[in-house]
């Protein structure tokens, strides 16, 4: 009697690599006009722009590939999508996260061409969400239709979750996990983005920073007047300006009392995979055309302070007159929008109460403070089974040795 030992489904997909990247060659010219459709669709979130449209599109595309779809619609925000597609050998789930909104185009002067044409160059997709987050939803199209066609099914179970507020902070994001956790459990989650460093050598990221994403808001009278005025009415820039300064002192730290308190450090482990991790220093100085980094940071410590240390950065200001030419206005309200990035066990919601206090003790209780976005930092371990898989994935199709990132610097 001869007795046949069935294959696993990893055998058969290691034993049938190859087909299946010839497979995703051969379907390139495809998913590159999928892409493009995603990317001439606007979907700015900051303006509410196309969001329900880019929900529809991406739906569309995911039914094609056999996923079976639906649309969350959170009480308020737009569409969340969510699919599922179900393997006939694996019995693991892994878990997609990507976004369909954008940032806004502006300034769209400094675009060269149109930011939502989605004109192919030198082998490239120009657009706005080419890169963050339409390309990545693209390629994973490919990548699992690449599958079916060579394998008949995937080799575990997919459930993907598509949100449409990623770049204004998710603000509905929390609500749709809390009611539908039980439907997003899975083995090990995979989260928006990927790709290659400068050398062209595969990154795994094992972790993100969180965010406080906050608006302040001063109003010193009921509206603009004559700058003669100033020398008896406040004027609300500059009363935001003093307390904004209370923030961080002349060297960046962060002055709000308590704000470190729960912060925890790098492990010896993890900083020696920092240690090892590519300089980013050179190219951002390069691209940006900066001489020199903040207190002097270069290398290990550079490291350390980009991927590790929390931050206050004031994303935008504005009051009275921006125009071109001269108005003598004293404005009656003065805005800024800052993002604090947060480090693992950093609560958002506590460090949100700490900030309303800090300015409280500092004068500035009559400042208004609204919460856009308050979101804690995720981190996996450098020896989850996730990581090692992740990064043999990249070993075999790079042919590079892979670069893990303990956590993204965003």
């Amino acid at each position: 009697m001869m007795i046949r030992v069935a294959k696993s489904p990893s055998e058969t997909i290691t034993k049938r690599k190859d087909e299946i990247l010839n497979q995703i060659d051969s379907s390139s010219n495809k998913f590159v006009e999928q892409l493009q459709a995603l990317c001439r669709q606007p979907s700015v979130s900051a303006q509410n722009q196309g969001l329900i449209e880019t929900a529809e599109l991406v739906s569309k595309f995911l039914k094609e590939t056999g996923f079976t779809v639906e649309q969350f619609s959170p009480s308020k925000g737009p569409p969340i999508v969510f699919a599922e597609l179900s393997s006939k050998t694996g019995r693991r789930t892994l878990v997609f996260y990507n976004h369909y909104d954008v940032q806004p185009v502006e300034p769209v002067e400094l675009w060269k061409n149109p930011p939502f044409s989605a004109i192919v160059e030198d082998g490239r997709v120009y657009a706005r969400g080419a890169s963050d987050n339409k390309g990545n939803i693209a390629s994973r199209l490919s990548a699992i239709n690449a599958f079916l066609k060579v394998t008949g099914t995937v080799p575990c179970n997919i459930k993907w979750v598509i949100e449409g507020e990623e770049e204004i902070g998710s603000p509905h994001f929390s609500e749709f996990i809390t009611r539908y956790k039980e439907r997003l459990t899975g083995d090990s989650a995979i989260w928006e983005f990927g790709g290659l460093d400068y050398e062209d050598r595969p990154l795994v990221t094992l972790g993100l920073k969180g965010m406080l994403y906050v608006e302040f808001r001063v109003q010193t009278a009921l509206k603009d007047s004559h700058s003669a005025r100033a020398a008896v009415v406040e004027n609300p820039a500059w009363r935001l300006v003093r307390m904004l300064d209370t923030i961080t002192d002349e060297d960046g730290r962060i002055m709000i009392e308590g704000w470190y308190d729960d912060v925890k450090p790098f492990t010896q482990e993890e900083l020696e995979v920092i240690r090892a991790m590519p300089l980013e220093e050179h190219s951002i100085r390069d691209e940006l055309g900066v001489k020199n980094f903040l207190y002097g940071l270069t290398g290990f410590e550079f490291k350390k302070a980009f991927y590790g240390n929390p931050t206050a950065n004031i994303a935008g200001i504005w009051s009275g007159y921006t125009g071109p030419g001269h108005k003598t206005v004293l404005p009656s309200v003065a805005q800024a929008k800052m993002d604090f990035r947060l480090v693992p066990n950093q609560d958002p919601v506590k460090l949100a109460g700490k900030l309303k206090q800090h300015l409280v003790r500092h004068g500035f209780a009559d400042v208004e403070v609204s919460l856009q976005a308050e979101n804690p930092a995720a981190r996996t371990p450098i020896d989850a089974p996730i990581a090692k898989i992740a990064a043999r994935a990249g070993r075999e199709v790079f042919r590079k040795e892979p670069v893990t990132l303990v956590t993204s610097a965003a």
